[in-house]
């Protein structure tokens, strides 16, 4: 919806009225820019040399940047110390049932084959914790009294996959977005993402990429996104 047709962007390029914000002759584009550059360079060497340059200082032995201010002030940790207090002392599990009480996220956890949801919300919910906290099925099992490792390990291959933590989680966001505190933060329409590698090995290096950004190792790279309301 954003390109201009063919026809419509070969006229306007013969026609030389291409809606650019540059030069779209790309020689003159780049002797502009290092032209720019240039004067650039010459501003940030005369602002070194005189000790000028705007929270930073240029030494011998390097580039010092002044450490930004803290974002949140000193005297807020007295108000998060008070707010902490009137939390109650709770399981992480209960918690977990807590805001499957409130969003359902749980539902969308079906069944590979028919489509079902889990019978067992306990079993479900403490699978879904043991892969959050990389615990393993093996340690909850031996740390959840009532579970075992068959159990969990055939709710997990039956009810968890990509699509449904996919689903589970698409919940969670609608439901802070809905809800009137999350305003404070922001409006939702923005987000913060940032790419995380991580190596490859044993039989997964097959699968990885190599990029010398990251050294000669096989990896995949992940995005994650967090939006302006923290969700």
């Amino acid at each position: 919806d954003y390109l201009l047709p063919a026809e419509k962007f070969a006229a306007l390029k013969r026609e030389q009225a291409l809606p650019l914000a540059i030069n779209p002759n790309s020689d003159q584009y780049l002797e502009e820019r290092l032209q720019l550059l240039d004067e650039q360079l010459a501003t940030v060497t005369r602002l070194a040399k005189d000790n000028e340059l705007p929270d930073a200082i240029l030494t011998e032995s390097g580039l010092k940047i002044t450490p930004l201010d803290a974002a949140v002030p000193d005297r807020a940790q007295a108000l998060i110390d008070q707010t902490s207090q009137l939390l109650p002392r709770i399981k992480i599990t209960e918690l977990l049932m807590d805001v499957d009480d409130w969003t359902g996220f749980s539902r969308h956890f079906t069944h590979l084959k028919d489509g079902a949801e889990a019978k067992d919300r306990t079993l479900l919910l403490s699978a879904i914790l043991g892969d959050a906290i990389n615990l393993g099925l093996t340690k909850m099992a031996e740390s959840s009294p009532g579970l075992t490792y068959a159990k969990l390990s055939w709710l997990q291959a039956w009810h968890i996959r990509d699509e449904t933590y996919s689903a589970a989680l698409a919940e969670l966001v609608n439901h802070q977005y809905r809800h009137a505190f999350a305003a404070h933060w922001g409006d939702g329409t923005t987000s913060s993402s940032d790419g995380q590698r991580f190596r490859a090995g044993g039989r997964g290096e097959s699968t990885g990429h190599v990029n010398p950004k990251y050294g000669s190792e096989p990896g995949r790279l992940f995005y994650t996104h967090i939006s302006d309301q923290y969700a």
